[in-house]
């Protein structure tokens, strides 16, 4: 098998299935906007009804929706914490159902991005397409779970191995059912019950594979600008992405350069900022501070600061202290639940963020990314009594950080303070 157009519509009918069952009407009303058959989650899931907004099939729909989506922009955060009533999913079910061809589209599309992330991984498209859909189906579901995964398997690991190294991970092999479904899909290569994307989508894009430009040849490098990511080929066109909140990049209108062009490719990440930092939960107050103290009636040792923001309002978002380069995202464990690791970018100093609010992550591992930027929300994730972010500094680079007696975590409050961040 190689990665053609027949091993694409194999790759969008193993997502939507194991999503969806290939209900193009799905609606998951247990988590904030998730629809259609690859239940697009938040942003994205904004992002792909705009598309449908814009055809003659968009009507009837809920105006508290409607009007939403019209003024709020579809990559606001705002999108990760809405959630569809029953009543307005019933009149957007019509419309999900009259636009299938566009959901097969955008799945197609949403490939492109999850392709770009194997090769930059080391994976070959063409020699070990079965393992690059197999790897498809995680990143889909937890980009950071299936980067760990691939690094179990290694880049050439066949398709054996990629399942048996889901099912060895902590995250992903809870869901066994789905992967079996997946890996026997992927043997099967049955393209049967998903459609061919309309050809004239009614808000056609540049080179997002929607009947704008087709990007040819190997990728040349990915880039980050500002909050978005631009993937480079070699025929000059540019692919570009962007995070939807739960980890993953995904395609947005492409703008294309004129074949030929020799763009400058960054070999380092930008420099860390020379001003002070900032604190990781603006308007928080300490919860507990580090050092030893009792936790259930037991003595124990608190390895991190604890912030929260006060009232029972919206979670407050949890940002970058400095200039940092992502190294984790995602549901780690039941202690910790979702997290970030990362580093600063002059490598002095490691933070982890836990317990953030469910699937809120707007990051993923490589994102280089500023002070202040944006990375989930606090939240009651892993083994914890209430909503807050643990927050822990490691000093030096360290890709994956843990407390003794794995690792050595300094308090963070001296070194937030000689940073200009007081609390």
């Amino acid at each position: 098998m190689t990665y053609n157009d027949a091993a694409k519509k194999l790759a969008a009918k193993v997502i939507g299935t194991v999503e969806s069952g290939l209900d193009y009407e799905a609606i998951n009303y247990g988590d904030p906007i998730t629809v259609g058959i690859a239940q697009w989650f938040g942003v994205r899931a904004a992002a792909v009804l705009n598309r449908m907004k814009a055809t003659t099939h968009w009507s009837g729909v809920a105006p508290s929706l409607d009007s939403q989506l019209a003024t709020i922009p579809e990559n606001d955060v705002f999108w990760n914490t809405r959630e569809l009533t029953i009543s307005e999913g019933d009149t957007v079910k019509p419309v999900l159902l009259a636009c299938a061809a566009i959901q097969v589209d955008q799945l197609i599309t949403d490939l492109d991005v999850y392709k770009a992330v194997a090769i930059a991984q080391g994976m070959d498209p063409d020699t070990n397409t079965e393992s690059l859909i197999f790897f498809f189906t995680m990143y889909h579901q937890s980009p950071s779970s299936a980067l760990d995964v691939l690094a179990v398997a290694t880049p050439t690991g066949t398709l054996t191995n990629f399942y048996d190294a889901v099912l060895a991970d902590p995250v992903l092999g809870a869901y066994e059912p789905r992967y079996t479904s997946a890996r026997d899909l992927i043997l099967a290569g049955d393209i049967s019950g998903i459609g061919d994307p309309d050809t004239t989508p009614a808000n056609p894009v540049v080179g997002v594979g929607n009947g704008g430009a087709n990007f040819t040849g190997n990728i040349t490098y990915i880039e980050r600008v500002g909050s978005t990511l631009h993937i480079h080929y070699q025929d000059g066109q540019i692919q570009q992405a962007y995070t939807d909140g739960r980890g993953r990049f995904m395609p947005r209108a492409g703008v294309t350069t004129a074949p030929g062009t020799t763009p400058t490719i960054p070999t380092t990440p930008p420099p860390a900022g020379t001003g002070t930092w900032t604190h990781p939960l603006p308007g928080s107050v300490m919860t507990s501070g580090y050092g030893p103290r009792a936790f259930d009636g037991l003595a124990s040792f608190h390895y991190g600061i604890d912030f929260a923001t006060p009232g029972g309002g919206q979670a407050g978002t949890v940002v970058a202290p400095a200039d940092m380069v992502v190294t984790r995202a995602g549901e780690l464990n039941a202690s910790t639940g979702w997290c970030v690791k990362a580093h600063t970018t002059d490598g002095l100093f490691t933070f982890a963020f836990y317990h953030m609010q469910y699937a809120s992550l707007n990051v993923v591992p490589g994102q280089v990314v500023p002070k202040g930027y944006p990375i989930g929300y606090e939240g009651a994730t892993g083994n914890v009594t209430g909503r807050h972010l643990h927050f822990e500094i490691y000093s030096g680079n360290i890709d994956n950080p843990w407390p003794p007696p794995y690792g050595d975590p300094m308090d963070p409050g001296p070194v937030l303070n000689g940073h200009g961040v007081f609390f």
